[in-house]
């Protein structure tokens, strides 16, 4: 018997061609992972795939299963979504992707606002790199998905759909109190100019996320380069790095925002500068929102306003 589980399995091995990188994305063992495709193999008699070392690749079964998984995994989705509506906003289930900044620091306030109007509405958020984000749309994981670590261009999809709701400012952080390389002590309301920024120590993510580009690229625009003595991917290393005394940094607003109340960060401000980038609303555009879906974009969008992100004219895509 065909089981929906190791269909999904399949389709994120099929998809990433890799077992390894499947095991990650669901959150299972890599053994978990190879005998979910195993099972599916015996129940279907043919082979998936074909391994040839460390790689792996389709065989000619596996991209028919394939394309029927793709199938049954939307005409389940569709199913889900119209049994939603009949609960008329008292129960369902929205299933939301969000990139680390946004999943970690921007929806948590949101969804617990909407929570509150909304009880019996279940909330399913999965948190990834923003690009995996997006390739998990494609796959049609979710219903909506979240993105704030980069500008559009860097998801290009025919299959997804996507608008951009809001602003998600940068601001400049410094340790209160404390000195840096320059052995500056840094004060609330210190100001730098961009040739003093270049001379500071700065903690950055990693080159090759859509945070540490997006960034790159406003910074060039603005003649600048700054000088990175440690790299880390994760936001809240970085804040604790900079509490530390180890460097400045540049961060979401939303994920600075207690410790700059707190008094532990203080925010350097740059005459000239305006770093941000956008807030990016994402989803399947052959696929069919479910009321409890549409009110939560809708949600979602004028929160986005009330903070004075410029949301406020943006329609929910039909």
């Amino acid at each position: 018997m065909i089981s929906l589980p190791h269909l999904r399995t399949f389709m994120a091995v099929a998809r990433l061609m890799s077992f390894t990188r499947a095991a990650y994305e669901l959150s299972l063992s890599q053994p978990a992972v190879s005998a979910h495709v195993a099972a599916l193999e015996e129940a279907l008699g043919v082979r998936l795939f074909e391994r040839t070392g460390r790689r792996i690749v389709l065989t000619d079964a596996g991209r028919i299963v394939y394309r029927a998984a793709q199938d049954i995994s939307d005409r389940m989705r569709q199913l889900e979504s119209e049994l939603e509506d009949l609960g008329e906003l008292r129960s369902g289930v929205i299933r939301i992707g969000a990139s680390r900044i946004a999943g970690v620091y921007l929806l948590p306030r949101i969804i617990t606002s909407f929570r509150e109007r909304f009880p019996d509405i279940e909330i399913h958020v999965t948190n990834h790199t923003a690009h995996t984000i997006a390739r998990l749309v494609e796959d049609n994981a979710f219903d909506l998905a979240v993105v704030c670590e980069g500008d559009a261009e860097q998801y290009p999809t025919a299959a997804v759909g996507m608008k951009r709701i809001g602003t998600d400012d940068l601001v400049l952080v410094a340790p209160n109190g404390r000195t840096v390389s320059s052995l500056k002590v840094f004060r609330p309301g210190d100001v730098l100019s961009p040739e003093e920024v270049q001379s500071e120590s700065f903690i950055l993510s990693g080159p090759d996320t859509a945070s540490a580009r997006n960034l790159r690229r406003q910074l060039a625009n603005l003649g600048l380069h700054l000088k990175s003595t440690i790299v880390m991917d994760d936001a809240g290393a970085i804040k604790r790095t900079v509490e530390e005394g180890a460097g400045l940094a540049i961060l979401s607003r939303s994920a600075v925002e207690r410790e700059l109340a707190e008094g532990r960060l203080v925010e350097v401000t740059v005459p000239g500068w305006s770093l941000s980038r956008g807030i990016f609303m994402l989803w399947r555009n052959d696929r069919r929102f479910s009321r409890n879906t549409e009110v939560f974009m809708e949600f979602l969008k004028n929160r986005l306003s009330e903070k004075g992100n410029g949301a406020a004219d943006i329609p929910v895509p039909n």
